[in-house]
């Protein structure tokens, strides 16, 4: 594999202090990459429910709210009555009607303010979890897109492994057939080829596995799935890598965000439970016309008016309204710890994504240094032979040393995109 000349120092100056961008993805400096990510933000359905979600929540609270508005109504009416016939009996008759009604509940005791607050506090909610449900995606999709790179990265350099090791039987059953080295030696090199193909199994599973979550994140069958061109040597590792202060990552963060909105819900809701324990009023009015005819229906003798208010207070409920009220009570104390909880695994996530940066930034250099001066070991011994000062043999353990270097550096530098992926994913806003 082709690795970068520069290996970022495993100390602060890894970071930088800077707003990460919504776009953090692009830090690796890869269009497939970028392609695979945008795709999915696209056609993920995981996405579209959030989204269908954020819109019930703005239905449910301009409903709600639209119950504290002027509630403005018509009612036409066409009435025919009769009654038994007696001394003072009359014939049926028929009531024509036109009234308007106005009601107005002024929400009485924070009734209004605290549903107007909890519908505000459920649209923010909603919009978290669909900018968390974006941040996940984003970042889920670029982890898979990274691990398969680094697989197929392992992949290849496992089956150059494999050859050189082939190279080198193939010389000792030479030898062994020259009656220069025992057969134990012949055997123990097919045991050690046996053992190299039996790890690139699993990694063709693995790759496979995260070609297809690749796919299914971002809304397609695996079989749809066009080829990612992702590949490990062409993704970037970053000299600068965007970190936030944590006044800055606990204010943006979605999970936070809608942990805040709960909250907000909850201590509305335990104002609407309180209010409840207090009267009701609500103010009304109906005007318009009633007559026996229609032709005489808008004349002055027919109008009629009524205004009306009307308080109900609760006086025995057999508890409800204080259960209720606890119930809210426990609803917002639960609430505040599972704001606390987030507060902490935020901190936490940020802590391990940051520390494991930094190791994985070291173990990095240390894995280049290796393969180097395995390279370089390789090229002295092709060298020597060249001038007969070597046999074939250690050219060819060298070159497998090499091989082997090269994995662990493959696998190294996989480690470090990944949680350099992890800690955009949790910084980003």
């Amino acid at each position: 594999m082709k690795a970068d000349a520069y290996v970022p120092a495993a100390d602060n100056t890894l970071f930088v202090n800077r707003a990460v961008p919504a776009a953090w993805w692009e830090i690796f400096g890869n269009s497939a990459l970028d392609g695979l990510v945008e795709a999915g933000l696209q056609a993920s359905p995981t996405l579209a429910q959030a989204d269908a979600n954020l819109s019930q929540a703005v239905g449910n609270a301009n409903a709600a709210d639209g119950a504290f508005l002027p509630q403005v109504g018509i009612n036409p009416n066409v009435t025919r009555a009769a009654y038994p016939t007696g001394p003072n009996g009359s014939p049926p008759y028929t009531i024509y009607s036109l009234a308007g009604t106005i009601s107005y509940d002024p929400g009485l005791f924070g009734a209004r303010h605290y549903t107007f607050a909890n519908g505000a506090a459920q649209i923010e909610y909603g919009q978290a979890e669909l900018d968390a449900a974006r941040q996940s995606l984003s970042g889920n999709i670029v982890s898979a897109a990274i691990s398969e790179a680094g697989y197929e990265a392992q992949i290849a350099t496992t089956k150059n492994i494999i050859a050189v090791e082939g190279k080198l039987l193939t010389l000792l059953n030479g030898e062994f057939a020259d009656g220069a080295i025992p057969r134990l030696s012949v055997l123990q090199q097919q045991s050690q080829i046996a053992a190299t193909e039996a790890t690139l199994y699993p990694l063709l599973t693995d790759a496979e596995t995260m070609r297809d979550r690749v796919a299914v994140l971002s809304g397609q069958l695996p079989a749809d799935l066009p080829e990612s061109g992702v590949t490990l040597s062409e993704l970037r590792v970053p000299r600068d890598i965007p970190v936030t202060l944590p006044s800055a990552y606990l204010a943006g963060r979605p999970d936070l965000r809608a942990a805040r909105a709960t909250v907000a819900a909850q201590n509305a809701a335990l104002g609407l439970a309180i209010a409840h324990l207090y009267p009701d009023l609500t103010l009304s009015a109906q005007g318009g016309y009633a007559s026996q005819t229609v032709s005489t229906l808008f004349e002055t003798d027919a109008g009629l008016w009524q205004l009306a208010a009307n308080l109900l207070a609760p006086l025995y409920e057999g508890g409800v309204l204080h259960a209720r009220k606890r119930v809210a009570q426990a609803q917002l104390a639960a609430a505040l710890a599972g704001y606390r909880g987030a507060v902490l695994n935020a901190f936490g996530e940020a802590a391990d994504a940051l520390q494991a940066t930094q190791n994985d930034a070291a173990a990095l250099g240390r894995a280049q240094a290796a393969a180097d001066i395995a390279g370089q070991a390789y090229q002295l011994a092709a060298q020597q032979y060249a001038l007969g000062a070597v046999d074939y043999t250690t050219v060819l353990n060298a070159q497998t040393t090499a091989s082997q270097q090269a994995l662990v550096l493959v696998q190294t530098r996989t480690a470090l995109l990944l949680d350099v992926a992890r800690l955009q994913s949790a910084m980003a806003d």
